[in-house]
């Protein structure tokens, strides 16, 4: 079971990953910062969202408004220290499919994911990723750069959405031959990538003003998303 936790105290974090261990299969990402959890939660698919709502770079309900706005539905349990109605009730009108007040039961929070779980099972994940001010959905076959929509033929999104979908990777001439040409089987040809990874690129800088393709010399390519900017 894949999920991941926004929690920012180290303490707090280890009496969750605790409170799962019996969970079967259990794989449980772990961060304290906003802006990553929405860039991991859109990225891959999660069986469930833990979000703390007081954390280093604002508020958990923030990270779910953008997830939800992205059309991630992954079940999301909130997990915090405020008890209010009213901080239910935010929980809950940001998206929320539960909220659980610290401190917490072992028990009554694996119940509650187990129950959340059940009723989120058929629920699909859009495939959105997130890497600096780019957005590229993977389903809607779009692209932004802070909003503004990138014109990019079947081609280049292709090329684009793999480079985005293995940003951690230097992805080689080899590999987005067979992955955006795949109705060819013959050797990859050089031009016709490099022509089209320049129009992509040529796009991408009208846009964005920034190369955000990076070139690795003798090895291929990668997607930087524009984080130093």
């Amino acid at each position: 079971m894949r999920i991941l936790l926004l929690e920012d105290d180290a303490d707090a974090a280890d009496r969750v990953r605790s409170a799962l261990l019996d969970l079967e299969n259990l794989d449980l990402q772990v961060t304290g910062v906003v802006a990553d959890a929405v860039r991991y939660a859109a990225a891959r698919p999660f069986d469930a969202l833990i979000l703390d709502r007081m954390v280093m770079d604002g508020d958990g309900l923030d990270a779910l408004a953008q997830l939800r706005g992205f059309g991630v539905r992954t079940p999301a349990l909130v997990l915090s220290n405020l008890a209010a109605t009213r901080h239910r009730v935010e929980g809950l009108e940001a998206g929320a499919d539960d909220y659980l007040v610290k401190p917490f039961e072992a028990e009554e929070l694996v119940a509650r994911l187990r129950a959340m779980l059940r009723r989120g099972s058929t629920r699909g994940h859009p495939e959105v990723f997130l890497l600096g001010e780019l957005e590229v959905r993977a389903k809607a076959r779009t692209a932004h750069w802070r909003n503004r929509h990138l014109d990019l033929s079947p081609k280049e999104f292709d090329m684009l959405a793999f480079l985005a979908a293995n940003h951690d990777l230097v992805v080689s001439r080899q590999m987005l031959w067979d992955a955006c040409w795949p109705e060819y089987r013959i050797p990859p040809q050089i031009n016709v990538i490099d022509v089209n990874l320049s129009r992509l690129r040529a796009k991408i800088q009208a846009i964005a003003g920034l190369p955000l393709i990076e070139t690795i010399r003798g090895h291929g390519f990668r997607l930087t998303g524009g984080a130093t900017a």
